[in-house]
């Protein structure tokens, strides 16, 4: 299901039905020369179609958000690939020692107080030592705090990004999102899930309500953000200046005007006349000045890999199943060569 082929593409692709590959999923075993087709397709090797999975994920588990629009099928290649890069982590771990989970204590506040998620956005700037500032990189952040990130290809654009709160978390994010502000939004989102929703199942209008609300206090925090935000000349918006602060802060202009009406420094109705403005001039998905900010990428699993010997990596991939091939189909994750670096990695 990783690669997102249905059992009508695996039958069509080896010559069975799909009542056949429906037998081979309970048990019936399948022929040699089925087999071989199976996993070349699929690129993996066949100790993967025989092996429980090691660390099962249930969509219940992660924070994903609840799409109407998301199908099954969608939903259960998305959970595969979690299901395997969580092996790939686990593995490489063993080998190399990450940085440090670090997540702050919020028990004290009321998730459900808007106030309270502000503060929390606070607390965890001021546990990070990140200052009232711009974030230069959210993916270096979360990154160093533990949480390790990957972007998954060819999925529909239906999915953005989705969360797995386990003892090492990390972060799927959707590579066909090209939006650098919106990909830095989205790690805020999922980051904001970790700090705030502990146990918590997530799906739902509130939850990410509350991890929307937490991704703009700590991008933006009003402190700052009330400070810098361009004024109205006169009663309509300086979008050079917006244009300026957006490059600043690296968020959307989307972003800016929602939370300049959070917080009072402009009216509702002024920001849906803006929001109105970016519509109708078409930047729902592209906006002025996202050229001006640089692509983040994630580097920790990456320079994990670099470190081993290709032979050791060629082993974990074997002792999972799956191929070079399909990791860097899947996640963009290939082997460079070794290096001489030390095995514990420094953020």
């Amino acid at each position: 299901m990783a690669k997102g082929f249905s059992l009508e593409d695996i039958a069509t692709a080896i010559g069975k039905t799909r009542q056949s590959i429906s037998l081979y999923e309970k048990g019936m075993q399948p022929t040699e020369e089925a087999l071989d087709t199976i996993c070349s397709l699929l690129s993996i090797e066949r100790n993967f179609l025989f092996s429980q999975r090691a660390y099962p994920i249930e969509a219940e588990v992660c924070h994903f958000r609840s799409l109407r629009s998301r199908t099954q099928t969608m939903t259960k290649s998305v959970m595969a690939r979690a299901e395997i890069f969580e092996e790939v982590v686990r593995s490489v771990e063993r080998e190399i020692v990450f940085p440090d989970v670090v997540m702050p204590d919020v028990s004290a506040f009321d998730i459900s107080s808007v106030n309270d998620i502000e503060r929390t956005a606070e607390l965890c700037r001021r546990e990070w030592e990140l200052g009232l500032g711009p974030i230069s990189s959210m993916v270096n952040l979360v990154e160093k705090l533990g949480i390790v990130v990957t972007t998954i290809r060819g999925v529909d654009e239906k999915v953005d990004a989705f969360s797995v709160p386990h003892q090492r978390p990390f972060i799927i994010r959707n590579d066909a999102k090209k939006s650098v502000c919106r990909f830095r939004f989205d790690i805020a989102h999922e980051l904001g899930h970790l700090v705030l929703h502990d146990g918590i199942t997530t799906g739902d209008t509130i939850t990410e309500g509350q991890a929307n609300r937490f991704a703009s206090a700590f991008l933006m925090p009003r402190a700052s953000f009330s400070k810098e935000f361009p004024a109205l000349r006169g009663r309509q918006f300086d979008w050079s200046k917006l244009v300026e602060f957006k490059s600043r802060w690296k968020v959307s202009l989307k972003a800016i005007i929602y939370r300049a009406s959070s917080l009072g420094l402009i009216t509702p109705e002024k920001a849906r006349s803006g929001f109105l403005f970016l519509n109708t001039k078409g930047y729902t998905k592209e906006e002025p000045g996202d050229d001006l900010i640089v692509a983040e990428k994630p580097t920790l699993l990456n320079r994990a890999i670099e470190v081993l010997p290709h032979r050791e990596w060629l082993a974990i991939l074997a002792s999972i199943g799956v191929t070079e091939e399909i990791i860097n189909e899947l996640f963009g994750i290939k082997h460079l060569g070794a290096t001489k670096s030390p095995l514990r990695l420094v953020m």
